[in-house]
């Protein structure tokens, strides 16, 4: 065989064996059909063909939200841990935020949301960019009524206003219920932090008079002794919250102790 008879036969040899391993490779790429997305398909198409034709509309039913305590609802933009139902033994416990004072977009100031089988809801710490999260699991306002706070750092508590006034907005329609310690002296406790957050928002209050529901606007602000040890602050529907002072920064920190049902969750705030 001559020698550009030998080229000739090489260049066709790797063209073939490309074309070959090309074919091989766009085979291995293509996705298999699934049966049900297909069978989706078709029945949208059925729909709109029928629809155009005036035959009437579908009467596929359409599922309403639920605002149910203990059903999930689904997150709006985010996801979270609570996708499934909570049964009427379970507690849930979702870490709505971690962070630190410095907001940062991806993680929220403190916030631990309690979730229980018999419909309560309780938060722990509000921290800054915690209402966020909170509102994006879609939980009514009404649900979120019990807040409590383990000191009076910016990153477990400032996140208030924005919960109340939320609220407000949100046709909450009961008040607001604060639970959070005293300090060494009365301008150090929770009491002395919200009559003064209130106040901060007189004008936005004022102008919302008349188009909202006064109840949603009431806090009902429970200060306790923060030196007390073992103290019970709360006593509802077979739960208790009791309190124990903690070490962290000046005087006026606690951490919390929830029971219900055999289960507990113990918080330490910092």
């Amino acid at each position: 065989m001559s020698r550009s008879s030998k080229t000739r036969f090489g260049v066709l040899g790797v063209l073939g064996v490309g074309f070959v391993l090309g074919y091989v490779v766009a085979c291995s790429n293509t996705q298999p059909t699934n049966p049900s997305n297909a069978a989706e398909a078709n029945d949208g198409e059925k729909a709109k063909q029928a629809a155009r034709a005036g035959s009437g509309t579908p009467t596929k039913p359409t599922a309403l939200p639920s605002t149910s305590p203990v059903k999930a609802l689904g997150a709006r933009e985010v996801y979270y841990p609570g996708t499934e139902d909570l049964a009427p033994n379970e507690m849930r416990v979702v870490a709505c935020g971690t962070g630190m004072p410095n907001a940062r977009p991806k993680q929220a100031a403190a916030c631990w949301l309690v979730e229980l089988g018999n419909g309560d809801k309780f938060i722990f710490d509000i921290g800054t960019g915690s209402a966020e999260r909170l509102s994006a699991m879609k939980i009514p306002y009404d649900h979120l009524n019990k807040v409590f706070i383990g000191h009076l750092h910016s990153d477990h508590f400032g996140d208030m206003d924005a919960l109340w006034i939320g609220g407000v907005v949100g046709n909450r329609v009961t008040p607001l219920r604060v639970w959070g310690p005293s300090g060494h002296k009365p301008e150090y406790g929770t009491a002395y932090a919200m009559e003064h957050m209130q106040k901060m928002f007189t004008w936005d209050i004022g102008s919302r008079l008349g188009n909202v529901d006064l109840r949603g606007i009431k806090l009902a602000v429970n200060e306790f002794d923060y030196k007390a040890v073992n103290q019970l602050i709360y006593e509802e529907n077979g739960v208790t919250i009791r309190t124990i002072p903690a070490i962290h920064g000046i005087d006026g920190s606690v951490s919390f102790i929830l029971e219900w049902n055999g289960l507990k969750f113990v918080y330490s705030s910092d």
